[in-house]
């Protein structure tokens, strides 16, 4: 894998400088992207861009499925999160949602398991270990055709979020006015 992706790129975000942060509970354990995100001043943790993909390196979040695929921020924005994420970017004519469909294969999950390492309940794997991860470099013709429907599927898999979002603050906002009634 490390032929074909920058494993935790580095990204400018200077200290203390407001930015977005997706904290571990933002991060979906189905679905692909994170929600619930703050802002505050960077202090520390990983960065990431639009079309970078992010997994959970430390137990049990890498279990559970812990992952996110970002197309949600501004144009030129960086965002941070926790120091428990491994960042995928795109390298070469690879396209930026194949990181994300491969590392929910199941065959990347116990790939990542198998190399978890550390004291019981705070087990992690690291970056270069995953990007150790075995594969064929599919043609590039098969690549253009992934990206099309891969594009496609992620951006309605945001919108559908940003829905779910919305119908959730709504019947919150009903809830608390009947509640008040």
């Amino acid at each position: 894998m490390a032929d074909i992706a920058l494993v935790n790129p580095s990204r400018p975000l200077s200290k203390g400088v407001e930015a977005r942060c997706f904290d571990m509970s933002t991060l979906p354990t189905s679905g692909c992207i994170p929600t619930g995100d703050t802002t505050k001043p960077y202090n520390g943790g990983v960065r990431f861009i639009n079309g970078d993909t992010l997994i959970a390196r430390i137990t049990p979040c890498l279990e559970n499925g812990k992952a996110a695929y970002i197309n949600i921020l501004n144009e030129g924005e960086v965002a941070f999160g926790s120091t428990e994420y491994i960042v995928f970017a795109s390298k070469d004519d690879i396209p930026s949602c194949f990181y994300y469909f491969l590392i929910r294969n199941s065959k990347f999950v116990t790939f990542a398991l198998q190399f978890m390492n550390g004291s019981s309940g705070r087990q992690r794997v690291s970056g270069e270990e995953l990007a150790s991860f075995p594969l064929m470099i599919p043609s590039k013709e098969k690549l253009a055709a992934f990206n099309k429907v891969g594009k496609l599927v992620l951006e309605q898999m945001k919108e559908a979020t940003e829905e779910i979002q919305f119908l959730k603050q709504l019947q919150e906002t009903i809830t608390a006015t009947l509640s008040s009634n």
